[in-house]
This record gives structure tokens, C-alpha cells and sequence, in this order.
């Protein structure tokens, strides 16, 4: 955990890090399994995105929201596995928006959907998106690599392109589990932590904090369900928002 930081300062250092790893092994980076450091392969990578987006729609089905298959955000889209997941679910047009040019230029590489498009994020906004234009923003794996300020800033932005009656779904950790390994975790300098991880940032926000900041925006959280997407170090949430 940490405090909130200004944001403006905090960018370059995140875009020097995921360009980097986009360099290295783009898509171990976005899906760190340990018996896949250099063993990707993109259709199987791909299929994990299908996977999920897959498993997302159904959790909105069984809260009776209905995501219109208009035109959605992936953001954070690293490699792309997500884009090419919401493309294949039958969005008709996807934008993927990341930080790293080297991640975006593996997205474009081995996703094969004429749908998706991709475009890079050079600031703390999400500028290139028009206001009230998307039917669903999706965000996973990402927000936690970020600090916290500038995390939330962009979960406003979020707010700020989807349209009235859309949906914005988004996953950030709460705090170290409470295992043996998360209480380490919790204890270790930031510094420290980031060594151990390759050079990725991990950051928690409280639940209330979360509801607190969607609800500022005028919108309400239907669902916080439990969420292993940071690892077993960590508690998570995946956060169903719509309109308040």
C-alpha cells in the first residue's frame, strides 16, 4: 500500500518500465505464468482473453446488465489479448489504449481482428477518447501496477468516455492477503517489492476508497466481487460500475 502521489510524476517512470518489459517478453509480462517466460504462444495467449471477456459478459448477464455490443475500451490492452477477446464476443469496434509502444506493437502484431485498433496512452487522460462514445470499458491487470493517484485518475476518465447506461468494469487489489506471504509482502519497501517483480509497481486501494471515488462520479458499484487477478499475495476486487 501506498500513498497518493502526483500523478504527472509518476507517469514517465510507469511508461519506462512496460516499455521495457514489452521489449523483453510482452506477453509473459501481461500473463506473468511461470512456465511461460518465452513460451507464449500468441493463439493460446489470445484464447485467454476470449476466455475471460467470455466469463465477464456472464457475470453481467446474471446481474441483468446488458453490455451493448457497440464499441468498447480495453484498457491497459498490453499485448492485446483482451481486445481481441471483446472483438470476438461480437463488439464492433474495440480500442485497445497502453503506455508502452512496445506492448502495443505486439498487439498489432498477433491480434488478428480488423476491429480492434490501437492507440497509445502519452498522458495522465485519456485524450484520444471521445466523451460519452464507448458502451463498455474493461480494465484488468493494470490499475494495480500503477500508483494510486494516477490510477484513480484514470478510473475518472473512464467515467468520462463511456455513455449514459454504459458499463465500466475495472479490477484493482485492496490490500496484501493475509497469508503468510502477503504480510511479508506488505512489510517490504516499495523498492524492494519492485526489484522482486521485475521492475512492476503493485498497489492497493481500500474497497471503501473505491466506492467512495465511483461514487464521486456520479455512478454506483453493483458488484465488488473477490478477485485473484494480482496474485495470491494480494486481496482483490473486480468492480461492476454503471450509472448512478
Amino acid at each position: 500500500m501506498t500513498t497518493d502521489r502526483d500523478p504527472s510524476g509518476d507517469l514517465a517512470d510507469v511508461s519506462r518500465t512496460w516499455t521495457k518489459l514489452g521489449d523483453e517478453d510482452p506477453m509473459w509480462a501481461v500473463l506473468t505464468d511461470k512456465g511461460k517466460r518465452g513460451r507464449w504462444d500468441p493463439a493460446e495467449f489470445l484464447a485467454t482473453g476470449v476466455d475471460e471477456i467470455g466469463a465477464v459478459l456472464a457475470r453481467l448477464g446474471e446481474l441483468g446488465l446488458d453490455a451493448a455490443r457497440g464499441r468498447a475500451l480495453d484498457f491497459g490492452c498490453g499485448a492485446g489479448r483482451l481486445s481481441h477477446g471483446l472483438a470476438a464476443s461480437g463488439f464492433a469496434e474495440v480500442l485497445g489504449c497502453d503506455i508502452s509502444p512496445t506492448m502495443l506493437e505486439k498487439a498489432r502484431e498477433i491480434v488478428p481482428d480488423e476491429a480492434c485498433r490501437f492507440v497509445q496512452v502519452t498522458g495522465t487522460d485519456l485524450s484520444a477518447v471521445e466523451t460519452d462514445s464507448l458502451d463498455l470499458v474493461y480494465s484488468c491487470r493494470v490499475l494495480q501496477h500503477m500508483p494510486p493517484a494516477l490510477a484513480h485518475g484514470y478510473v475518472r476518465e473512464f467515467w468520462r468516455v463511456v455513455r449514459p447506461g454504459g458499463l465500466v468494469v475495472f479490477q484493482m487489489p485492496t490490500q496484501p492477503s493475509a497469508s503468510p506471504a502477503g504480510r511479508v509482502l506488505g512489510a517490504l519497501p516499495v523498492p524492494v517489492a519492485r526489484v522482486l517483480r521485475r521492475g512492476m509497481e503493485m498497489h492497493g486501494t481500500p474497497e471503501a476508497d473505491v466506492r467512495r471515488l465511483v461514487e464521486s462520479l456520479g455512478a454506483r458499484v453493483v458488484a465488488a466481487d473477490p478477485d485473484t487477478s494480482a496474485g495470491p499475495r494480494w486481496d482483490g476486487r473486480i468492480y461492476i460500475t454503471t450509472s448512478g
